[in-house]
């Protein structure tokens, strides 16, 4: 039986490392179209999906074994992110100061690493909910790829209202919220 109102906590939850990220897209990318928006958001959402269900199908054969390492894995690909963010700020501030610089663009590579580090530590989600007849536990999954979508969007149209007033220090803000996202996933992790 699916507790609903656990399900919509954990929904909730899981789905502040992608929101967070995509505000930063949004941030990075100020003229980002509603399509790319819509896009990097499914992907986020498709990420929350799938991880939980591997871990489910993996089972608890394997949680002893990835789950000490899930937390350092999420901490170095967010930190690869954050140094990337933080080298692209830099070399845009010194451009700026030259002359007017280019709108950023978000990759596709930055998006699928995104996707990975902020959806990896649900694959520990999936062990969580072992009890769950496959079809529930599809369901749940479902809704925490629905509302992570969801909320990534809302994340990402907010970000690009506000990116005017911040355009300047975006790469930076970028740089430190991937930083913080991915030290809160290791803490969490090993503590």
């Amino acid at each position: 039986m699916i507790d609903w109102i656990n399900t919509l906590l954990t929904s909730l939850s899981m789905s502040i490392d992608a929101m967070t990220v995509s505000a930063t897209n949004g941030l990075k990318e100020k003229g980002m179209p509603i399509r790319k928006m819509l896009l990097i958001s499914l992907s986020y959402g498709i990420f929350q999906f799938l991880m939980p269900c591997i871990g489910y199908f993996v089972g608890f054969s394997f949680k002893e074994r990835l789950e000490k390492y899930i937390p350092w894995i999420a901490f170095a690909l967010l930190g690869i992110l954050a140094l990337k963010s933080l080298m692209d700020w830099i070399k845009g501030f010194k451009k700026a100061e030259e002359k007017k610089e280019e709108p950023r663009k978000v990759g596709f590579l930055e998006i699928l690493l995104q996707d990975v580090a902020t959806a990896i530590d649900a694959l520990c989600i999936g062990f969580v909910y072992l009890e769950l007849s496959i079809q529930n536990a599809l369901i749940v999954f479902a809704i925490i790829g629905a509302t992570t979508f969801v909320l990534s969007f809302l994340s990402v149209i907010l970000a690009k209202q506000i990116a005017r007033y911040l355009e300047k220090w975006a790469g930076l803000i970028a740089s430190i919220v991937f930083l913080a996202v991915g030290l809160k996933i290791l803490l969490e992790g090993i503590l």
